[in-house]
């Protein structure tokens, strides 16, 4: 069953082994988002995707069967602001 976390800033979602649903976003004013494959918060783990530049009320990497991950995931926020939600598990 997926999981859901609403975020506004860096955040590590999950720690451990999952799949990634997808990535909404609510609002942001010139956001960017760079997710991980990272248990530890650490930007020095693979990239599940590069540098996305945000737009409110856009859904990305939306993947029904989901995507795995192995360490975690970590998304890092960067630019003004940005409020998304990401479906896991």
């Amino acid at each position: 069953m997926a999981n859901y976390t609403q975020a506004a800033a860096t955040t590590q979602v999950k720690v451990g082994a999952g799949k990634l649903y997808g990535v909404f976003v609510s609002a942001t004013v010139a956001g960017t988002l760079v997710i991980y494959d990272s248990g530890a918060a650490s930007t020095g783990d693979p990239k599940i995707s590069d540098t996305i530049t945000l737009v409110a009320g856009v859904t990305y990497l939306n993947i029904p069967a989901g995507l795995y991950f192995n360490k975690g995931l970590y998304l890092v926020l960067g630019g003004t602001s940005a409020s998304f939600t990401v479906a896991y598990e």
